[in-house]
């Protein structure tokens, strides 16, 4: 879930690739993506109270062990998604799948823990808070919804189909280079810097009804979303240097914040791509 993901290998034609392995690379896409897609939905609805935690094959635990499982899966979890999304993992990684395959791969890992931490989550039914009243709920449930479609809107607002790694797939099935998505920043991020992680945090905090087990899962995840931003800002500082620097200055983070002393349009114009010969690769 990143602002950029801008693929760190050369870009390769695949026009030698034989139509078998094109259909295979395409079809392992499709079904990344479904996985991931899944995944994402299945976090949504539990969120929303239409799907809840049930321990799955390990069933309710007493308190001592429910937060020591609780907190090993959120390891396990913050383990797959920080360490895969490093630099130094994707050129490593990008050697033994290649440019079409790895964000895929990706998806599929996040979707596969993502799934497995939703279904081992400890319950834990003891209730910290519940509203009553019709037009709370009502307006509760009316926020916790605006928060999830701002996430799934941010992601085509950077490029839904390269975050879930579609488009790697498609431009290796048609034979075309996988090249790297362009960095622009329109619509929230105009005003945002990581709409997907405002999304994400008011979408688990915003309901009438918190459990013990529900408020693990979102102190869990929240501290995790702080420290993911703190080193995803540092892996931007890195990347686009100044450019970045400039932007974190008059854009908010989480917290929204229209940008200072830029008009509309100017806020999108420093922010085109860099030529390719400018960016930044790996030593």
């Amino acid at each position: 879930m990143s602002l950029s993901n801008e693929t760190l290998a050369p870009a390769t034609t695949h026009r030698e690739a034989s139509l078998a392995t094109r259909l295979g690379v395409l079809a392992y896409g499709v079904a990344t993506y479904a996985i991931g897609v899944t995944a994402l939905v299945a976090w949504i609805l539990t969120m929303l109270g239409v799907a809840h935690f049930t321990g799955g094959p390990v069933g309710t635990l007493s308190t001592g062990r429910a937060l020591a499982l609780d907190l090993g899966l959120l390891a396990a979890f913050g383990l797959q998604h920080s360490g895969m999304a490093r630099p130094a993992w994707k050129v490593r990684w990008l050697r033994v799948v290649g440019p079409a395959l790895e964000r895929p791969t990706y998806m599929l890992a996040t979707g596969l823990v993502l799934l497995a931490v939703l279904w081992l989550w400890q319950p834990m039914p003891a209730v910290i808070w519940s509203l009553e009243r019709p037009t709370w709920v009502v307006t509760t449930y009316a926020v916790a919804l605006s928060a999830w479609a701002y996430l799934f809107v941010a992601t085509f607002a950077i490029d839904h189909f390269e975050l879930f790694g579609l488009r790697q797939v498609w431009s290796f099935f048609a034979g075309r280079p996988t090249t790297p998505a362009r960095f622009r920043v329109r619509w929230m991020y105009r005003f945002d810097r990581h709409p997907i992680m405002t999304g994400l945090l008011l979408g688990m905090w915003v309901t009438p009804t918190m459990t013990l087990g529900q408020l693990v899962f979102a102190v869990g995840f929240s501290l995790y979303v702080v420290v993911g931003v703190y080193f995803e800002e540092r892996s931007l500082v890195a990347q686009w240097g100044a450019r970045y620097e400039e932007y974190r200055d008059r854009v908010g983070s989480i917290v929204p914040r229209l940008p200072r002393g830029e008009r509309h349009g100017e806020a999108a114009a420093a922010w085109q791509p860099a030529a390719p010969a400018e960016r930044r690769r790996p030593s």
